[in-house]
């Protein structure tokens, strides 16, 4: 829970550097994310520790919409699927609302989430918390999501330095 910080340009920057055919998923990841208290940002990290930055080298597929592998335990099971990415973000935002908090879901949209109530509330307050909760095993699992949201910010420090530096000259 807590605040994003990153903009949804520089989380749509940071995807398109890696796989250029992204979709452009920052502006729900931002809106969402704060409209249910969730670091958006740090979500968005997770979606593309999940899905290969959109490339869904898994057994999860584009067309399922579903970013964080909600459901998915395999070849057999590739997990829940949405009719729209938006619908996508906010069954992931649900589901991670419902793991940090015990508060009752805001009702502005509907429950997406088909799992939502599998969940143990309040189980994982953190992004670490989420090790053998969201992926099992999952040893070290919300240290992945936390290093790929450093690798995140520490590209747009990068491009911030290199704005700096063109503006200077």
């Amino acid at each position: 829970m807590g605040p994003t910080f990153l903009s949804s340009e520089q989380m749509n920057q940071y995807v398109k550097e890696i796989n250029p055919n992204a979709l452009e998923l920052g502006n729900d990841y931002v809106a969402f994310g704060e409209y249910y208290g969730v670091r958006g940002d740090i979500a968005f990290a997770q979606a593309m520790h999940e899905t290969d930055f959109l490339r869904f080298t898994g057994v999860v597929q584009p067309n399922q919409n579903n970013f964080c592998g909600l459901g998915a335990t395999g070849p057999d099971n590739p997990g829940a699927s949405f009719e729209t990415p938006r619908e996508g973000i906010i069954a992931h935002i649900q589901h991670l609302f419902a793991y940090a908090s015990t508060n009752p879901l805001p009702d502005e949209y509907p429950k997406i989430d088909p799992r939502f109530y599998l969940v143990s509330r309040g189980s994982a307050t953190t992004w670490v918390g989420l090790n053998g909760k969201w992926a099992v095993p999952g040893d070290n699992y919300g240290q992945s999501i936390l290093n790929l949201y450093e690798r995140m910010l520490e590209s747009t420090r990068q491009k911030l330095e290199q704005i700096l530096q063109d503006i200077q000259v």
